[in-house]
Formats: structure tokens, C-alpha cells, sequence
């Protein structure tokens, strides 16, 4: 079974947390993380400039932070080259919400950008590094689940 506690630290927000939650669930799915949980935190710039500040050393905010327990390494299945996650829960993901609505591309939400900051922060809970194949695994995650946020909206 998996598990995914969102909660907002930002009052008057109108954050689907039923799309995100959906999101968060399918991706854990398809990356064969089962028995697993995760917890999503949705703050401002003040909270993630601290947390960015205390654990990176890095003296500004930033749009998500990903706080990974240690993962056992995993089988990788064949059939779709992920690795079998053995553990229970992964982490604590961290989105600003300012730092979303600043980043905004035209034409899309500040959900659509939420969203885009959440596929980001699970891929590094589940131990992708920037690269290549992280990259591959966003742009697949961002056109297969772009259909998941906007019918939420």
C-alpha cells in the first residue's frame, strides 16, 4: 500500500491536493515503489529559504527541496528497467508555493507548475540524479500526467 500526506502551510491557497495526491500515488506506482510513503509539505519562501539555508547552505529559496531517507538498493525490473523500492517510507518533499507562481510558463497554472515541482522532488526521493535519464523520466511524467492535473482544476 502507499501512502502520501500533503499538507499546506499556506492559508487561502486553492492547491488541488486531491490532483497532487494522484499524481504523487500514480508515480510511486509506475516506479514499482510499493509498501511506500511520502509526505508534501506546500510552504512559502520564508519556510524553504530556511530549510535551503540550514541543510544546502545556500542563503536564498528555492521551488522544491527533497529530503530522501536511505533507500536499500532495490531489483531493477526488466520489463521496465525501474528499480524495486524495499522500503517503507522515502521522504519529505518541500514546494514553494511563491517560488511556483513566480516560475509560472504562459499559458499554464500555478497547479500545472505545482505539479511539475512534485514529479521533480519524488524522482529524487526515488534516487534520480539530474542527468539524462531523470530528464527522460520528468518530460515522461509531465506529458502523461498533465491530463491527471488539468482534469482537477
Amino acid at each position: 500500500m502507499k501512502k502520501v500526506r500533503i499538507k499546506n502551510l499556506i492559508k487561502n491557497s486553492k492547491i488541488k491536493k486531491t490532483s497532487l495526491k494522484s499524481i504523487a500515488l500514480l508515480m510511486l506506482e509506475l516506479e514499482n515503489a510499493e509498501d511506500t510513503e511520502i509526505d508534501i509539505t506546500l510552504v512559502n519562501n520564508t519556510y524553504i529559504h530556511e530549510l535551503n539555508k540550514k541543510y544546502r547552505k545556500i542563503d536564498s529559496p528555492t521551488d522544491v527541496l527533497s529530503f530522501s531517507m536511505e533507500v536499500p538498493k532495490g531489483k531493477i525490473n526488466a520489463e521496465t528497467d525501474s528499480i524495486l523500492i524495499p522500503t517503507k517510507f522515502l521522504g519529505d518533499i518541500y514546494i514553494s508555493l511563491d517560488k511556483a507562481r513566480e516560475q509560472i510558463s504562459p499559458n499554464e497554472t500555478i497547479d500545472i507548475e505545482v505539479s511539475r515541482l512534485l514529479i521533480h522532488g519524488i524522482l529524487h526521493i526515488l534516487n534520480y540524479k539530474h542527468g539524462k535519464k531523470m530528464e527522460e523520466r520528468q518530460n515522461y511524467y509531465l506529458q502523461n500526467l498533465k491530463d491527471q492535473v488539468v482534469s482537477n482544476i
